[in-house]
């Protein structure tokens, strides 16, 4: 074990000092995971200023995984600060998973084409202006897609209609199709939405607003992505929820109680998913 350890250390140090960053932080994180810490991160709401904002999504997609980072502000009508100087790594108790910064989309940090597997479990570590950061988080195995389901409309386009998953999940839906305009030029059409199955009764989703629903003409093309959520992930998603679409109603909750697994300092949420998708084209 110890000299799996050293390995595993020395390798990272030798691929850190080619990266040209400091490597303390994450021989930091090592020694952290090697002398088996496994005690579980709380989950607290959290409610101050100039808090680093993470957003880590880690799938069972084979595919460059991202890292988004930025800062809270207060400006209604303004844009996340993004962070670009943090050092960003994954750990999934074999390997390291250094990310890195992209010039071309500030904030954002991208590793090589890597995939979540189901009972893993996974190790965030940031370091940024010399704080640490971290969050740990498994994946639920999820359920198969259900049949899609559309209902057809008076004028003759479709409405997706949302089918309740057999287990906890996230499904993103998006709608392609090409339109031609007045002047005979086509252009393509896209539309987005997500949709939530959670397990857990909650007063204000039951009195959430009402929302348009996702509709398209024939020939359209519907690609659905479906993620597992684990009880966690869950309870981050529906302390979101209540902050954005199910505010204004008259079981609303108080403002800035969105629960994050990040250390103090830190919001948003770390979390991996199985994901399962399919590719439809929609027809009478």
């Amino acid at each position: 074990m110890i000299g799996k350890a050293n390995s595993i250390l020395v390798e990272t140090k030798n691929r850190w000092h080619r990266s040209s960053v400091t490597h303390l932080g994450l021989a930091f994180m090592l020694s952290f995971i090697i002398l088996g810490c496994e005690e579980a991160f709380e989950y607290e709401p959290l409610l101050q200023d100039d808090l680093l904002v993470v957003e880590a999504f880690i799938t069972s997609e084979k595919k460059q995984q991202e890292v988004h980072l930025s800062k809270t502000y207060t400006d209604l009508n303004g844009n996340p600060p993004p962070v670009t100087n943090a050092l960003v790594a994954i750990h999934d108790g074999d390997s390291i998973f250094i990310f890195t910064h992209d010039p071309e989309r500030p904030g954002t940090y991208l590793s090589d084409s890597i995939q979540g597997l189901f009972g893993k479990t996974y190790t965030l570590y940031i370091l940024h202006e010399g704080i640490e950061y971290y969050a740990q988080a498994t994946s639920a195995f999820g359920s198969p897609l259900e049949p899609l389901v559309t209902r057809e409309l008076d004028n003759g386009w479709f409405e997706f209609v949302y089918q309740e998953s057999n287990e906890p999940s996230m499904t993103e839906v998006i709608v392609t199709w090409e339109e031609t305009d007045s002047l005979g030029q086509t252009k393509q059409e896209l539309r987005r939405a997500f949709y939530y199955t959670l397990n857990s009764f909650d007063i204000t989703s039951v009195f959430a607003p009402e929302k348009d629903g996702l509709v398209f003409p024939e020939g359209a093309q519907v690609f659905r992505r479906k993620y597992s959520l684990t009880e966690n992930h869950q309870d981050f998603i529906r302390s979101f929820l209540s902050e954005v679409d199910w505010r204004g109603g008259v079981f609303d909750v108080s403002a800035g109680n969105v629960l994050t697994n990040l250390t103090d300092g830190a919001v948003g949420y770390f979390s991996v998913s199985m994901v399962r998708t399919d590719t439809t084209i929609v027809s009478k």
